[in-house]
């Protein structure tokens, strides 16, 4: 709900950061400690909010607040009451992250933080926050409404069936009166109910804030319901998912069946005996402490993304002794696993096809007392058919991404996922659900994540991906009538390439029972039609009975008109081992009436057109990409609270950028050239791909053209919207790709996601963008999370790479002088400038923001001058360039009046022979030659030294 006004929270950060940031860099990566240096001193030092202070964090925190209200847009008064919500360090920075809350007469105000962090010697480094002013104004409500009458309201207002039967299963004597409510029917798990205070347009209002886990739908609601009057005052949905019209968009650009390579790169009966690229968990890759526990996988080990990057291979002992210190088998912190299935500390894996959110009958794949979980896989074939090794690899790589980040940061104290925290902090109690195959859906996968550390476990849903738009995935082939095109089931193997053939077709009507079929039955098997509807009975069962009769498959003709359906079923009995398929009405009378006229045969089969079902299981790129759902939603704010909210929040992104940072292969990929995201499911070749989003990664803005306005409303591509959260979260991934090929530039890459931060650029980005999580409070935006990646390394590294973040974020339109607005997308303004401390004028030049004229065509000497001679290999990637601005405003704008794409930076080029040159007297100088057609324009050069320290003039190009 709306507050009541105040300073935008992006002036309200502007003016914090003017106080705090940022100078040149130096140029090695090394562990700095967290210096604090008091507002003009020693330039080589970040500036914090404030010098070293006494006390523990929390009154730290406490006391940094309430002295400072005006810049965080509150009162004094409205600081009085503020709790901790949680409190906690990192291990490899020394940053404590204090999460505050408002509260108002005891009670919490909802959505109402600030994160204060604090270096080791308690200076204030950075602070993010959605305080509310003027707590005492119009506050209003009694509780007229008990937790299980607020449960009841909130069931009528998200359109959800009646509860059954609720009872209060604990209830705490607090102010909060803190309740937990049966699930009732209505939610997959008890419901916790509190009290507290909501912000509306009108002041704060009491009321009762629950989590309902939807029983009906992917969906993990929290709810605020008035506590007098039972109204529904706000809702979030904290399952996300990617959007069913955006994704459909997506598919329907994918034309032509010879995009897809299910055929081509199928494994065969070989079943993924190949050794990959040339990459696994030897001496380079993975885990630099393995918990050696005798386990092995048959999965698309790191850094395969998919099968699209080689094929399946055997990984042993893959989990990390740091985060998974008892393998990934283990739940009790004694040596020797408790499961021998895909079950562990951090998540158990299993199949959900009847999308009941509970594991199917025998469907975690059990790898035995050696925990061998190498199980057979074709892709010429259906998922269906390869369900276990689907389920290993979907296990595999959640623990993967579960230990990599826990060496990032995600740990028991920030509040990560495990079932057993090993005295480590945090609470446990809440490892991952992870559902392979759900049958809630297709073309998706989602993530739900709890609020709270170990209230509740988080579930990844993932779906298969059924290729729709190259056909239908079965055939039937009735000998001299024809063939007919079929569906698929999801509680039976599927039709394969070879088929069912040579089998004549009964008609058994409903087929609910043995009656149902001919006293006489053809030997040798055959295949059973039957009749659609499931009012009569299930289709499983319907299966089951023509199974046990000896039937070798079944089809099922639909009984209304439209597409014949995927067949559903209860999975909590074992498995029918048979295919069932359905076909349309019109297709199942003809087949009927072709049996009625004679004995008919035929066959049942894979259908030769179709590229095959694509499981998202096999594509870590979607595994890692919900995973990070979970780390996003719970760093932001602490391990109390989800607090992901407005348009501009960057949730898509982050998952986007762990996804593509974690499986960054320098023999796949590069800085300029394509990364689409998960292409694999998309039945795409390679990760080259275009991908999912509107378009891929790559720091070459002519394939990626985003800039900060491209959120706005029109601002996109051809006068469209990105959308949202999904368009606009991949602008946030596009800027975040390109500082990690930046800091890769200055300080080389490390092919080893699981390498330390100081061991490569891309793992140096990966821990800034962890560290600028946990430090930019609730309710982000693009440059409130642009200022906590850069308070991030300055507590770091003592602000090393402050120049060249300034620098990357600047070429994005996130400059030192963006403004955020607020969290909206259309009230944000772009600027491409670099903070001051990082930019200088050449020799001879105006300086900016003045204009220098030039002839178009001429060759101008660009002269600069540094305190030390450095040599001549001295500029960073594509430096220097020149971009076109407005004669007038000097702002990267388009004549013709597009937001996107901006212009773009020219590289600039040098007459002749001549490069970089110093002269005696260590002075440098650029000849760049300008362009004829530039006549009547103007433009800003920009050279960039490789520690992100840029000089910047800007001319007006005369005839």
């Amino acid at each position: 709900m709306p507050r009541h006004p105040r300073p935008s929270r992006g002036r309200r950060q502007l003016a914090l950061l003017l106080s705090t940031i940022l100078v040149a860099s130096l140029t090695s990566v090394a562990a700095k400690p967290a210096v604090a240096a008091p507002e003009g001193g020693d330039a080589t030092n970040p500036i914090f909010l404030t010098g070293p202070n006494e006390g523990s964090p929390e009154e730290i925190a406490t006391r940094y607040l309430r002295a400072n209200p005006a810049p965080h847009g509150v009162r004094t008064a409205d600081l009085a009451d503020l709790a901790v919500a949680s409190s906690y360090t990192s291990r490899h920075n020394g940053v404590t992250h204090v999460n505050l809350t408002q509260r108002h007469q005891e009670l919490e105000v909802f959505g109402a933080t600030a994160t204060v962090n604090v270096a080791r010697d308690g200076s204030v480094i950075f602070v993010g926050d959605t305080l509310v002013s003027g707590l005492s104004d119009g506050v209003s409500g009694t509780v007229e409404l008990d937790a299980v009458e607020a449960v009841q309201a909130a069931a009528e207002a998200l359109d959800l069936a009646d509860p059954t039967s609720p009872r209060v299963m604990s209830r705490t004597g607090d102010a909060a009166r803190r309740t937990v409510v049966s699930g009732s029917g209505i939610s997959d798990q008890p419901i916790p109910t509190k009290l507290g205070w909501q912000p509306t347009d009108d002041g704060l209002r009491l009321a009762w804030q629950l989590v309902i886990d939807d029983s009906s739908d992917v969906h993990l609601w929290n709810a605020t319901i008035d506590a007098e009057t039972g109204d529904l005052l706000g809702a979030e949905d904290w399952t996300t998912h990617e959007d069913v019209h955006e994704l459909a968009e997506t598919l329907e650009q994918v034309s032509g069946r010879g995009l897809a390579q299910g055929q081509d790169r199928g494994e065969g009966h070989e079943h993924g005996k190949g050794h990959g690229h040339g990459h696994g968990h030897g001496k380079k890759l993975g885990s630099p402490n393995p918990v050696k526990d005798g386990s092995s996988y048959r999965v698309y080990g790191y850094p395969t993304e998919s099968p699209n990057d080689g094929p399946r291979r055997l990984v042993t002992n893959p989990a990390d002794g740091l985060a998974s210190p008892y393998g990934w088998h283990d739940t009790d912190g004694v040596p020797g696993p408790e499961f021998t299935t895909t079950q562990g500390n951090n998540v158990h894996a299993y199949q959900d096809q009847d999308n009941n959110n509970a594991a199917d009958f025998g469907s975690s794949p059990d790898g035995g007392p050696k925990l061998t979980f190498n199980f057979p896989l074709d892709l010429t074939g259906h998922p269906q058919n390869y369900r276990d090794a689907a389920t290993a690899n979907l296990f595999y790589w959640n623990n993967i991404i579960h230990d990599v980040s826990y060496r990032y940061g995600f740990d028991e104290v920030s509040g990560n996922f495990q079932a057993e925290n090993y005295g480590r902090g945090g609470v446990g109690g809440d490892f991952v659900r992870a559902e392979a195959a759900d049958g809630g859906g297709t073309n998706n996968a989602n993530f739900s994540t709890p609020a709270v550390d170990g209230v509740g476990t988080p579930r990844m849903q993932m779906y298969l991906w059924p290729g729709n738009q190259f056909g239908a995935q079965n055939q039937v082939v009735l000998d001299g009538v024809g063939s007919f095109d079929a569906s698929w089931a999801r509680y039976s193997p599927a039709p394969t390439v070879a088929g069912i053939s040579g089998h004549q077709f009964v008609f058994a009507d409903t087929g609910c029972d043995a009656a149902a079929y001919p006293d006489t039955l053809p030997d040798g098997g055959w295949i059973a039609v039957v009749d659609g509807g499931t009012t009569a009975c299930t289709y499983l069962l319907r299966t089951q009975v023509a199974e046990s009769l000896g039937a070798r498959a079944v089809v099922v003709a639909h009984n209304a008109a439209g597409a014949a359906p995927v067949l559903t079923g209860a999975m909590t009995t074992a498995p029918v081992t048979i295919p069932a398929v359905a076909v349309t009405q019109v297709d199942g009378a003809a087949i009927k009436a072709a049996i009625v006229d004679g004995t008919v045969t035929g066959s049942l089969r894979k259908h030769p057109e179709h590229p095959g079902i694509r499981d998202g299981d096999l594509d870590a790129g979607i595994v890692i990409h919900e995973y990070g759902h979970g780390i996003s939603n719970r760093l932001t704010g602490g391990p109390t609270i989800n607090c992901l909210t407005g348009n501009e929040q960057m949730g898509e992104g982050w998952s986007d950028y762990f996804a593509v940072t974690t499986l960054l292969d320098p023999k796949l990929d590069t800085a300029d050239g394509s990364r689409g995201l998960v292409p694999y499911i998309l039945f795409q070749d390679s990760r080259s791909g275009a991908g999912l989003r509107p378009r891929p990664y790559s720091r070459n803005m002519e394939i990626q053209p985003f800039t900060y306005d491209s959120i706005k409303t029109g601002g996109w591509l051809n006068g469209t919207s990105l959308a949202a959260p999904h368009g606009i979260g991949h602008g946030w991934a596009a800027v975040l790709w390109d500082v990690t090929w930046d800091l890769i530039d200055r300080h080389g890459l490390n092919p080893n996601v699981y390498g330390g931060w100081s061991s490569g650029g891309n793992n140096l980005a990966m821990q800034l963008v962890m560290d600028g999580l946990k430090m930019q409070g609730c309710g982000p935006g693009f440059v409130v999370g642009r200022n906590a990646i850069i308070a991030a390394d300055a507590a770091l590294t003592g602000g090393e790479n402050a120049c060249t973040l300034w620098s990357s974020f600047a070429r994005r339109g996130l400059g030192y002088s963006a403004v955020q607005g607020t969290t909206n997308r259309d009230d944000n303004t772009e600027a491409f400038d670099t903070h001051p401390s990082c930019r200088g004028d050449f020799v001879g030049r105006a300086a900016q923001p003045a204009l220098d004229t030039l002839t178009a065509g001429s060759a101008a000497p660009m002269k600069f001058n540094l305190a030390t001679r450095r040599g001549l290999d001295i500029l960073a990637n594509g430096s220097p360039y020149s971009r076109l601005v407005d004669c007038d405003t000097l702002q990267t704008v388009n004549p013709d009046g597009s937001i996107t794409p901006r212009p773009t930076p020219v590289a600039a080029v040098h007459p002749g022979k001549s490069k970089l040159s110093v002269n005696a007297k260590g002075q440098y100088n650029y000849v760049w030659k300008t362009d004829a057609s530039w006549a009547g324009t103007c433009r800003e050069f920009v050279l960039t030294l490789d520690d992100g320290f840029q000089f910047r003039a800007y001319f007006a190009f005369v005839a």
